[in-house]
């Protein structure tokens, strides 16, 4: 797969550099990680579940409501 630029969000130097680095440290994530079985095993559905998981408990609704009536 060749890395065309006009594909890229943005064309400098550093920008590229960024966005590779972030494309590859997602990627080790994602490598490293162990999901329960009955959601899968690739890494799309790896990217998923974690997609799921953020979304219910790292939010700000989340965890105001924790707050409000945990007291």
């Amino acid at each position: 797969m060749r890395l065309k630029l006009d594909n890229l969000i943005t064309k400098n130097e550093n920008g590229i550099r960024l966005q590779l680095y972030s494309c590859i440290i997602a990627y080790l994530i994602l490598q490293l990680i162990d999901i329960e079985e009955g959601f899968g095993k690739s890494l799309l559905d790896k990217l998923r579940y974690l997609q799921s998981f953020m979304c219910q408990h790292i939010s700000y609704v989340h965890w105001f409501q924790r707050i409000v009536y945990s007291t």
